[in-house]
């Protein structure tokens, strides 16, 4: 829901909302607000995380997993079943060590006032106060998302118009909470571990490349699978990094008002067809339009994956 809120002053006529690290970064920066003193054992106090759950769980994952690689080694069975729940295992664990500071289910929030209204934090901050805000007055600041925000975002839309609400989406603007399409731009340091993590995830089923199956036909399958996991992991990475670099990194940067003020209306009926596709937001946030040689390519590899996982 996010560690940190603002609380706008009465001139602003506004709610109380969310703040992110490089909104709490720029605001104590700038000055607006004070430094929020806070000692790290108040931060552990916040976290519902049991550490000794947490640390049991990471045992049986590490003992699941030295149990199959010793068997493996000793030229001794390990079933698909296991090389799958092992796959798992270490996205788990990476995923673990990535979160081993975060606190978890955070419910009650650090309040903090700002020295000047929110209209004037924009104002001076180079937004222009007038422009037209979707999520928070301050999301300007923080507007270097990873592309995969829009592709999340427009997913979650889709399945709200087909009434399947998998994920929740904040009704109250400016915005209650944290929403889940909040990818931020990953670093080099994440993009080190992610990159292996991924190769290994993808690689695991190879394994079982020679191992007995039933039928021929079952062997061929699971070879095809693996293959494709692997293509699947190789093509995606790729993708994800032309999309983001190349495609959409631009944009994302632009501030919202200059997006707004470039936005044309579209003449045509392909070309509104096309508009409404690229942009199936509600509000019709401009930075959340995805440029159809970059939507076609995710619907084609999304397809082939609904259709693997339906066979």
């Amino acid at each position: 829901m996010g560690g940190f809120w603002i609380e706008p002053p009465e001139i602003d006529d506004l709610p109380s909302f969310p703040l992110d690290a490089k909104q709490l970064h720029v605001l104590v920066k700038e000055e607006y607000i004070e430094y929020p003193r806070l000692e790290e054992e108040e931060i552990k106090d916040k976290s519902k995380s049991d550490g000794l759950t947490r640390s049991i769980t990471i045992a049986q994952a590490l003992w699941f997993s030295l149990n199959c690689i010793f068997r493996f080694v000793q030229g001794l069975f390990v079933t698909t079943l296991e090389l799958t729940t092992l796959s798992f295992i270490l996205v788990f664990l990476v995923t673990s060590y990535s979160w081993y500071h975060k606190p978890m289910d955070v419910n009650i929030p650090i309040i903090l006032k700002p020295k000047k209204s929110v209209a004037i934090i924009r104002s001076d901050l180079g937004e222009m106060p007038e422009s037209k805000w979707y999520e928070t007055p301050l999301e300007f600041i923080s507007r270097d998302e990873w592309f995969c925000a829009r592709f999340w975002k427009y997913y979650i839309q889709i399945l709200h118009y087909m009434h399947i609400p998998l994920f929740t989406v904040p009704e109250r603007r400016p915005y209650d909470r944290i929403p889940s399409h909040f990818f931020p731009t990953v670093d080099t340091q994440a993009e080190i571990i992610c990159a292996p993590t991924i190769l290994l995830f993808s690689s695991v089923f190879l394994i079982a490349w020679d191992s007995h199956f039933p039928s021929a036909t079952e062997k061929l399958m699971w070879r095809i699978a693996s293959v494709n996991t692997l293509a699947y992991g190789l093509f995606g990475g790729l993708l994800s990094l032309y999309l983001h670099k190349r495609m959409f990194q631009p944009g994302l940067r632009k501030p919202r008002a200059q997006a707004e003020l470039k936005r044309e209306p579209e003449n045509g009926c392909i070309s509104r067809l096309a508009a409404r596709v690229t942009n199936i937001d509600p509000q019709q946030d401009p930075n959340l339009e995805i440029r159809l040689r970059a939507l076609v390519p995710i619907f084609v590899v999304s397809f082939i994956v609904w259709v693997e996982v339906l066979s």
